[in-house]
């Protein structure tokens, strides 16, 4: 723990360098920063109210909802990622928006469209929660989100939320949660279309559709993204390319003063290429040519009906969320024997959250908020394809929630939720959190900490999937559990700097795992001992001129099994430095974005001669890594503008899961061309 303590204090010192006097930077100010992942508090239905805090209830600097805390008020540690930045950078997929962020690990296997894990904290990527617009989008197969599936294109705000967050949400949230908001209409009809083309056979289309006013609002966007791809193995020349077909819709009415209905649809169609698995005997198991692919269909949407009584003060949301999930692969291993593996997962919930918001003003001028929530949660699961047998697999969930949340002074914040999970198919859990905030505001300093627990239930293909001789489910598996905290403090530099210093630490109980029987009998079990996850986390933003803006971040992090032995794709350090700048008046951007990966661990596999398969040969050591991304826009004129990026600029060579080469330098370029409203090419309302 001294030598992690120095790490920390050395990094803290160093990234000082970059804080600029706040006198002279008195009229340059950040953007402040609102979450709505954090708190189970349900949105008002009429905006422009106070919310305890005392702050306005609509965020209008990003998406124009009602609801959304100011993160200053909240105790866990939490990085947002904004629309503006994700332009900046020309993210085309969350995932590399993401990546080495605080606490944020990112792997993927090789090519764009293949499975894409993101882990926070040291959690596995199960234990990720991702909400998109409120609805969970872990797919009840394996328990997770495959961020491949995703394409960045009309996404508002990213807000990554850190610690075990069960009590708000229930499973799948140990490490932390994604909260994922698209881009709601606003103001005049305005049609957007993009397009861009680049290396690697690869092009890009998408368009929106948009508008709203004071009674209603919608937005239709869809993108169309292919791409030949890269040879992901080591060996041969075969490319393994991409099809992600994305579709996503928002509206929303007012109903009446007071009462308020929103729609979510997002569906998602991806086809992409795989390369097999293993080589020749005797050696390390690599992906290897062949024809191989997979689909991924995904489908989720949520209707929700908000309103408000006694003055505002008591808020109501009744809600229905819904997910399906298929993935399938044709492996063409053995050309002549093709198999066609394929399952279905769907989740069903709906409820009704409740909000009440009163002041004692005796009480240090305290203003509360006390919601409740009731949930039922319905997943169904069906292992399909050639070895599948059709068996459909059914579970319920009746969960209770409950969270208070409390400002005192406007200075001194205090959550408390706690949730009880009602389970059909193992046992039932309760969950419970505690955070705090202290903004001394005199001394620019905002200590924070959060403590709880969460759980990971077993996903349906743990308990009920089929892959004979390879896999055999365990109906009798028991839920992960983890306890969690962490403790930091922020530091501000005016309105200009902020530097937060975050540690952390979790133990895992009951991981589910392989019992270390390949052959014959290679099932899963709940694994005996702790598993512990501690680190430091470091953020800084800074605006150093009016036209240059910095965010810096690093992760120190210790992943540990009950073995002792270092957990796989953790890498023990990783970071990340994203510089904006402003020029021609604000007509062009450029960014540059610098990430670095530390070394890590990962699982290897042996090409048993005699078996003439894959078997578990211990763990490898991956290499470290760099990667530089360089992106610029420039408007010609209101409505048109013109980009260009290059991804892996020096042309990095290195492996995020051992045996698949990752990317190499790639560069786009495009045109957006923009139609109504006043910036764009033809101003429909004149």
């Amino acid at each position: 723990m001294r030598s992690r303590t120095k790490c920390a204090i050395a990094l803290a010192s160093g990234l000082t360098f970059f804080f600029p006097s706040s006198a002279g930077l008195a009229q340059i100010q950040l953007p402040g920063i609102y979450v709505k992942g954090a708190t189970l508090e349900a949105p008002r239905a009429s905006p422009g109210t106070e919310t305890p805090a005392g702050q306005p209830a609509t965020v209008e600097a990003t998406d124009g909802d009602a609801g959304g805390v100011p993160a200053a008020s909240v105790g866990n540690a939490i990085t947002v990622v904004t629309r503006e930045e994700l332009q900046r950078q020309q993210v085309r997929q969350v995932a590399d928006a993401l990546r080495s962020l605080p606490g944020v690990a990112v792997n993927r296997s090789g090519a764009f469209g293949n499975l894409t894990q993101v882990r926070i904290r040291g959690a596995e990527g199960n234990q990720t929660l991702v909400l998109i617009d409120g609805v969970e989008a872990n797919n009840t197969t394996d328990g997770e989100f495959d961020f491949s599936n995703l394409s960045a294109e009309d996404i508002e705000r990213i807000e990554v939320i850190r610690g075990p967050m069960s009590a708000l949400y229930g499973s799948n949230a140990v490490g932390g949660v994604i909260n994922i908001i698209t881009r709601r209409g606003q103001g005049p009809l305005t049609l957007t279309l993009r397009t861009e083309a680049g290396t690697l056979g690869t092009t890009d289309v998408a368009a929106r559709l948009a508008a709203g006013g004071p009674w209603a609002h919608f937005s239709l966007s869809a993108n169309w993204r292919n791409t030949e791809g890269f040879n992901i193995s080591p060996f041969g020349s075969e490319a393994d390319g991409m099809l992600l077909r994305s579709f996503n819709f928002r509206g929303g009415v007012k109903v009446t003063e007071g009462m308020g209905l929103e729609v979510h649809l997002r569906q998602v169609d991806k086809t992409a290429d795989r390369d097999g698995f293993g080589g020749p005997g005797g050696t390390l198991a690599t992906a290897i040519d062949d024809a191989s692919t997979l689909r991924d269909k995904l489908f989720m949407g949520g209707v929700r009906l908000h309103w408000d009584t006694l003055n505002n003060q008591l808020s109501h949301q009744l809600h229905l969320k819904y997910n399906s999930t298929t993935i399938s692969d044709v492996d063409l291993s053995f050309p002549a024997f093709p198999f066609l593996f394929s399952n279905f997962g769907e989740r069903t919930t709906y409820g009704y959250l409740g909000t009440y918001r009163f002041d004692t003003p005796a009480l240090w001028g305290a203003k509360h908020t006390v919601s409740g929530l009731i949930e039922k949660e319905t997943e169904v699961f069906i292992a399909k394809g050639d070895l599948g047998g059709n068996e459909s697999h059914e579970r319920e969930r009746l969960a209770f929630a409950g969270e208070w949340r409390a400002a005192f002074a406007d200075q001194v914040f205090v959550t408390a939720g706690i949730r009880h999970d009602d389970n059909s198919v193992f046992e039932d859990f309760t969950t419970w959190r505690l955070a705090g905030a202290w903004a001394i505001k005199s001394l620019g300093l905002r200590p924070h900490a959060s403590v709880g627990t969460a759980v990971k239930f077993p996903a349906m293909f743990e308990q009920f999937g089929k892959f004979p001789n390879f896999f055999v489910a365990n109906p009798s598996l028991k839920p992960e559990e983890s306890l969690g905290w962490d403790a930091g403090i922020e530091f501000s530099v005016g309105k200009t700097t902020t530097l937060d210093v975050t540690y952390f630490h979790a133990d895992l109980t009951n991981k589910i795992a392989s019992s270390g029987l390949f052959f014959p009998d290679p099932t899963l079990i709940n694994l005996p001992g702790v598993s512990t996850r501690d680190g430091v986390e470091l953020a800084l933003r800074t605006r150093l001129t009016p036209n240059l803006t910095a965010a810096l971040a690093y992760t120190y992090l210790e992943a540990q099994e009950s073995t002792g032995a270092r957990e796989v794709r953790r890498p023990r350090h990783a970071g990340r430095a994203d510089f904006s700048y402003v020029f021609a008046g604000g007509l062009g951007t450029a960014n540059l974005g610098i990430l670095y990966n530390g070394s890590m661990t990962d699982s290897v596999f042996f090409n048993d001669p005699k078996l003439g398969f894959p078997v578990p040969a211990g763990r490898l050591l991956l290499d470290d890594y760099w990667l530089v991304n360089a992106a610029m826009s420039y408007k010609l004129q209101p409505g048109v503008e013109l980009f260009g990026r290059v991804e892996n600029l020096f042309d990095a060579r290195y492996q995020e899961v051992f045996g698949f080469q990752a990317a190499p330098i790639t560069a786009f370029a495009g045109v957006k061309l923009t139609f109504g409203g006043p910036e764009g090419l033809v101003d429909w309302a004149k």
